[in-house]
């Protein structure tokens, strides 16, 4: 009797901790759809705590950027802003590498680096301040613009809020854009400064500048004439002579990396950055971050991560990318090690690196070890992910143990013991990589969001426990939404899910491009929506899903965009390719592409059927080497690495063509998905 009884309640015992589960998030966050249905539209969604109206409050009522740095006085951070010193370089290895038949010597570096020196909030800010007034001894004056063309590192946000403070509009462009495209944002904004560091300084030589442009220079290292940044940050502070900004006052115009033949200048107002911060606190509730700043800086997610780090005084310390990991750092931490973050945000391209680093690691080591590691991984899948991060108790022990025998310490040697939060931007994130970081990244929610330079930043995100996958997580409140029809790609509001066009609406929405009117009316319109070119899905719960892209632009995991038009336009010139049909997605660094070929070259090089030369390994070779003469003018990255040759051909009647003869890419794709799946898959 007794051991039927005890049988008993050890059953229920376990049944119950079986059905103990932590709590979902918090339901509320998923917002609701407003308004009426308007025909080839949806309804309005409506974020959280903005359904009855959208949100456009600000941190600590901070309306401009002056008013957040006037902020930094009244609170003393101790450790605010940090940034590492280079103490030593030492050759690592030396490769040689081949380029049009000539041998390239190549030297690799490794850094030898300080421990972080720190600004406190106070005195960050008298050094802004005192950047302030330098800037206006200098002659620069509100209304001025001044380009930045330097890479990501703590003088570059001192600059950015120095200018702001006075008035001043900051140009940001790409450190790693080429010459053309920097000329052209200055010439296009008529900037009288420039701020350079050595290395886009020396870049700068292939450029004609203005003469009358006052240069900058970080590091002290420019041709000509000059000002250094260390004469500007010891200037006297003036505050008398602080111009007034209003939040409507332009604070950056940034130009992107799109793929048009010149890049576009988004406009950016003082208080349109500081909303997005609100609205990321009010989502992800961070507050005391530590946080590792190494993107690009003239890229909104970058640009607009900070700025929510500094309005709730956490902790900035700025990385590089060369030391962001211990394979390029000797005698000493790496950044993220050394900083040991709360939040790091990153593109997938990133992350997937750090798997391929991770999975070549645990490939090297003795088979038990590869066995305790894999095993781990599904049994972690199967107790943890599978069950949608809420682990039933009974389960818990075995996940904590798993944890702390394998994972824990993975994170630890990669990210230091503190990380939190993982925000994965700027390109989709594939599902396999985003279940890899859930289980190695012990005790960290792996989130996913999305937004734009024309947004002035993020517009979605997931919030903290949320096991979606594939999304790109909850609207902010700071924004609607909406899905309109895109019939000619066959996406309908009226769907089950609705798909279509996403377009979004809020306060942070930017007002357009610098002086490029017809491109702004057709991404702006006139009612304040922004038209993404993005195709999208709603799930039940109010999760955003980006399913495709409306035009054939695709941005692939580094967060670069490629034009797949323009890539088949350079290889239709080839002798050896009638039609050319080129995919790319947000999943894969690479482009493959379906070709028919000639048949008379086919025919020159074969005796073989023109179908069964086009199954042939050495045909399909020597096609693609007749295809690399044209490739002049295409990155790495738009090359085509992999073909497949298609003896059928294409028309209007079979459906591949449209009557204009133009490529149905969604139709080619449907029919040859096999073969495109084999492409993306080959080794």
């Amino acid at each position: 009797m007794i051991l039927n009884t005890l049988s008993l309640i050890i059953i229920v015992t376990l049944v119950l901790l079986y059905f103990i589960r932590p709590k979902k998030y918090n339901k509320e966050k998923e917002g609701e759809w407003v308004g009426e249905n308007k025909q080839g539209e949806t309804r309005v969604l409506r974020g959280y705590t903005g359904i009855d109206k959208l949100v456009d409050s600000t941190p600590q009522g901070n309306e401009t950027i002056a008013d957040l740095v006037n902020g930094f006085n009244k609170k003393d951070k101790k450790q605010f802003i940090g940034y590492r010193e280079l103490k030593n370089k030492v050759v690592a290895k030396t490769i040689i590498e081949k380029c049009n038949g000539k041998e390239i010597r190549k030297e690799i570096y490794q850094y030898e680096m300080s421990p972080y020196v720190w600004y406190s909030s106070k005195e960050f800010y008298h050094l802004i301040c005192r950047i302030s007034n330098g800037l206006r001894v200098k002659g620069f004056k509100k209304g001025d613009k001044i380009g930045m063309f330097c890479e990501t590192r703590f003088e570059w946000m001192a600059m950015a809020l120095a200018c702001a403070r006075q008035g001043i509009t900051l140009v940001t462009v790409y450190a790693t854009l080429g010459e053309e495209s920097v000329r052209v944002a200055l010439e296009e904004t008529k900037c009288v400064g420039l701020i350079v560091s050595e290395e886009t300084g020396i870049k700068m030589r292939k450029i004609e500048l203005n003469k009358e442009i006052k240069i900058i220079s970080i590091d002290g290292h420019f041709e000509g004439e000059y000002t250094t940044f260390k004469e500007l940050s010891e200037s006297k502070e003036d505050e008398e002579t602080i111009p007034s900004v209003a939040p409507n006052d332009l604070a950056f115009i940034m130009y992107t990396s799109g793929t048009t033949k010149e890049p576009k200048g988004v406009l950016v107002e003082q208080k349109q950055i500081l909303l997005l911060a609100q609205a990321f606190n009010i989502c992800l509730d961070l507050k005391d971050e530590v946080f590792v700043a190494y993107l690009p800086l003239a890229h909104i997610f970058e640009l607009c991560l900070e700025f929510c780090i500094l309005s709730f005084f956490g902790s900035i310390g700025y990385a590089n990318a060369r030391t962001l990991m211990s394979v390029g750092c000797t005698n000493c931490k790496s950044d993220l090690c050394e900083l040991e973050p709360t939040l790091v945000i990153g593109v997938p391209t990133v992350f997937n690196r750090i798997r391929k680093a991770i999975l070549e690691s645990v490939s090297r080591a003795p088979t038990l070890k590869q066995s305790l590691f894999f095993g781990c991984m599904k049994l972690k899948n199967l107790l943890y992910v599978s069950y949608q991060l809420r682990t039933p108790l009974l389960f818990e022990p075995i996940v904590k143990f798993v944890d702390s025998l394998i994972f824990n310490p993975l994170k630890v040697s990669l990210f230091g013991r503190n990380l939190k939060t993982i925000i994965i931007g700027g390109s989709a994130l594939p599902v396999e990589l985003q279940t890899f970081l859930t289980i190695t990244c012990a005790k960290t929610n792996i989130l996913q969001g999305f937004g734009m330079t024309e947004l002035c930043g993020a517009s979605s995100c997931m919030v903290p426990g949320d096991s979606t996958q594939a999304t790109i997580g909850l609207l902010f409140p700071h924004y609607e939404l909406k899905l309109r029809d895109v019939p000619e790609l066959n996406y309908l509001t009226t769907d089950n899910p609705p798909r279509g066009e996403l377009m979004l609406r809020g306060a942070p929405v930017s007002k357009g491009y610098f002086n490029r009117p017809e491109e702004s009316k057709s991404t702006f319109t006139e009612d304040g929506w922004v038209c993404t070119g993005d195709i999208a899905k709603i799930t039940e719960d109010h999760h955003i899903c980006i399913i495709d892209r409306k035009k054939n632009i695709v941005k692939q995991p580094c967060g670069e965009y490629i034009s797949l038009e323009l890539i088949e336009s350079k290889y239709l010139t080839s002798k050896v390719v009638d039609t050319i049909c080129v995919f790319a997605d947000a999943f894969h660094d690479f482009t493959i592409a379906l070709v028919l070929p000639n048949k008379n070259i086919i025919a020159e090089m074969t005796q073989k059927p023109f179908e069964e030369a086009c199954k042939d390994k050495e045909i399909i070779g020597a096609v693609r080497k007749i295809m690399a003469e044209n490739e002049i003018g295409l990155s790495q990255r738009e090359v085509v690495k992999r073909i497949a040759l298609i003896s059928e051909e294409w028309n209007s009647e079979n459906g591949m063509l449209t009557a204009a003869l133009k490529l149905k890419r969604p139709a080619i794709a449907q029919r040859y998905q096999t073969i495109i799946d084999q492409l993306y898959s080959m080794n």
